[in-house]
């Protein structure tokens, strides 16, 4: 694949992402969802792929490309490459290379071989840094006690929209002879069984060979009929989203249980085990409420057979970002990341962890306080009890 320069991005070309509310967005990181001519959002109740793919918007975003500018769109990526941490944009453009043999780049879409689907947001989990956006369970809760006439309510309605439209299921039967990589991530992509239905008839077409699948998986569920479809496919990629080990694991996403989640990687081991084209990798978010204990969870990740490890930088929501963190806990993040007893390349993704939390701009802790004690105390939890050093450095007193 041959690109116009090294700020080039490929996704707005060959590739669209569903959220789990049924907007869509160039990309997973895109800060903005894609809007029509009138500045309303696309939405796949009532809006097509094709149309959202050829929209004015996509042609002024590559357009934007071409002519060498960074969209503000893409800041986080942007901004990860300023740090040094290896972006979305980066790690795509190596990913999808011997997918893409175009050399001719124009501002007219490509064809989108490229899906990455967000089903709808069924989750099991609430997890601490994430929402009602992306965990049907976390609208539920913040529904029981905030009421129903909010936005977490509007939710838990708009994460149905892959079963409130089966026009958009056609359209998909329909592009399957150019896709050639799917994503399915959360909600919990295994909980979802309309992409399961999705890949059989891929497998029933005998176009499953031609194709490679990503899933991002919290590690809850273990789906036990799913080996007798994946075998058809070229790739199966399972990325386990772990952000930390034991009673913090399971602080910061609630209803997981630690053994369990490594009994179900032991047994997905047992499966990749009598299948060559199934690959296991970790990705962990570097957040507020893990960066001082990092350390531990570069050694569990050492201690299992992950085929790639994957530092993930969080930005969003803001006062979970480690660039964010008040002083004291900014120094004390930096002084255990910089003693921690890690190889490589754990070592250099620390290292650009405190880059990170160098180039931030620094907040007095307030909302994150305030958050934390709100969650704290729906859940009938502390803080305090398993992150005693984030606790004391953000000068968090526990839930009322």
């Amino acid at each position: 694949m041959k690109i116009p320069h090294d700020k080039f991005y490929v996704l707005p070309w060959v590739s669209i992402e569903t959220s789990p509310i049924g907007t869509v967005r160039p990309c997973c990181l895109a800060i903005d969802e894609i809007t029509n001519n009138n500045g309303e959002k696309f939405h796949l109740l009532n809006d097509t792929l094709d149309n959202v793919h050829t929209s004015d918007y996509m042609q002024n975003l590559r357009q934007q490309f071409l002519d060498g500018k960074q969209p503000q769109t893409c800041k986080r990526c942007w901004s990860n490459e300023r740090s040094g941490i290896t972006s979305k944009r980066q790690h795509t453009l190596n990913r999808l290379k011997h997918l893409i043999d175009d050399e001719e780049w124009t501002q007219d879409a490509k064809p989108l071989i490229f899906i990455d689907f967000k089903l709808g947001n069924i989750c099991n989990l609430k997890c601490r840094i994430c929402g009602s956006w992306s965990s049907s369970t976390y609208a539920a809760e913040e529904v029981r006690f905030e009421g129903k006439d909010g936005y977490h309510h509007q939710m838990l309605k708009d994460g149905s929209w892959p079963r409130n439209n089966q026009n958009f299921w056609a359209e998909i039967d329909n592009l399957m002879d150019q896709i050639r990589y799917l994503e399915f991530t959360g909600g919990e992509p295994f909980m979802i069984n309309e992409h399961f239905d999705l890949l059989q008839r891929l497998v029933d077409k005998g176009i499953a060979g031609n194709i490679e699948i990503h899933y991002n998986t919290n590690g809850t569920q273990f789906p036990e009929n799913a080996e007798s479809i994946w075998k058809h496919f070229k790739l199966i990629e399972i990325a386990f989203s772990i952000d930390d080990t034991g009673p913090r694991f399971e602080y910061q996403r609630a209803n997981a249980d630690w053994q369990e989640v490594n009994h179900n990687i032991d047994r997905f081991e047992q499966m990749r085990s009598r299948n060559t084209n199934i690959q296991l990798q970790v990705c962990s978010t570097i957040n507020v409420y893990n960066v001082m204990y990092l350390e531990g969870l570069a050694k569990w990740i050492d201690s299992r057979n992950f085929d790639f490890i994957y530092w993930n930088m969080l930005h969003e929501a803001y006062f979970h970002s480690i660039g964010t963190m008040p002083d004291k806990a900014k120094q004390l993040a930096i002084n255990i990341l910089h003693n921690a007893n890690v190889g490589e390349p754990h070592r250099t993704e620390f290292n650009k962890a405190i880059d990170f939390i160098n180039n931030g701009a620094t907040l007095d802790g307030n909302i994150l306080r305030m958050r934390i004690k709100d969650v704290d105390w729906r859940r009938n939890q502390d803080l305090c009890d398993h992150h005693s050093e984030l606790a004391e450095a953000i000068d968090y007193g526990g839930p009322e």
